[in-house]
């Protein structure tokens, strides 16, 4: 059976007549009636009654009918879906990202891609950048906003979303409020909460080292996963601990983010938009141009959050 037969039937059943369902089908009526033939004996059925005078539908062509009709109507609404999902219109996109994303313009890129592409289901995970990484490069994730040192892999693509400064935050009731600021010989031996060494054992190693370059020795009392963790642990009196500038629409109450002099060096948080390497996605391609709109660099300033 072939898709031109069923179009030659629909035009015969709904002319009931040869000759005029072949010039709407652009072919000579004999070729045509040959198909239709062809039809009923593949089928094995009267589709047409056919006399002198009319031509009429049996029952088992009315049936038929509707059959061809379901069929057409079903391919080419999957052929506009197949155009559809070739330009990025319609399809399915797997989104990770951090939790300290959620104080950013990320979630506002997220929400102009919606109402650009309705068609375009997201499935969005909150994922530790490790996590991310290892589920971008197995195929399990499509894009996310991970945390700079996990874009840097051979296999993967990435763009910086934002990068934001770093400060120190204290409880409220810690001497450093009243300094105002702080630096290097003002951590030396306070309790810190940083980030777990297994899942930033980069970060990790190289704020280790940049604390003894300059003759300090922080007691490492509490690892975090999150700055939320951080800032919680914090503000129980825990200790102290870096955070980015982000992280003062999370503040409690009790904490303070001060201003840290790192010895002229530039110290951010870069957050970067990663995927895999060629990866084509039309999703993907229309994803990433419309966070892109949304993406800044470090701020010249920072002014801190406790004015």
């Amino acid at each position: 059976m072939e898709l031109r037969q069923l179009k030659y039937f629909i035009a015969v059943a709904e002319e009931l007549h040869f000759g005029r369902a072949a010039e709407r089908c652009h072919i000579a009526q004999p070729p045509l009636s040959q198909q239709i033939k062809r039809l009923e004996e593949e089928l094995g059925v009267i589709l047409l009654e056919r006399t002198s005078r009319k031509v009429s539908l049996t029952d088992e062509g009315s049936m038929f009918l509707a059959v061809a009709r379901d069929t057409l109507c079903t391919l080419d609404g999957g052929i506009e879906k197949m155009h559809m999902m070739a330009e990025g219109l319609i399809g399915k996109l797997r989104v990770g990202f951090l939790s300290s994303g959620l104080h950013t313009d990320f979630f506002k890129g997220v929400t102009a891609f919606r109402k650009k592409y309705p068609g375009i289901m997201l499935d969005i995970r909150e994922m530790q950048s490790s996590d991310q990484n290892n589920a971008l490069r197995a195929g399990d994730l499509d894009v996310g906003l991970s945390h700079h040192c996990y874009a840097n892999h051979y296999n993967l693509e990435a763009k910086t979303f934002m990068a934001d400064r770093y400060f120190l935050a204290v409880h409220h009731e810690h001497p450093l409020v009243a300094q105002g600021h702080a630096g290097y010989p003002d951590i030396d031996k306070e309790p810190f909460i940083m980030f777990s060494r297994q899942h930033y054992p980069e970060a990790y190693d190289r704020a280790i080292g940049r604390y003894y370059k300059y003759g300090v020795q922080p007691r490492v009392v509490q690892e975090a996963k999150t700055h939320q963790t951080k800032l919680s642990l914090i503000a129980a009196g825990m200790g102290i601990g870096f955070v980015p500038e982000r992280m003062c629409a999370a503040l409690p109450d009790c904490v303070r983010m001060i201003p840290f002099d790192f010895q002229g060096e530039v110290h951010n948080t870069p957050l970067k938009l990663v995927w895999r390497k060629g990866d084509k996605s039309p999703t993907l391609k229309c994803f990433l141009e419309v966070l892109s709109e949304f993406c800044r660099e470090v701020d010249d300033v920072a002014n801190g959050c406790n004015t």
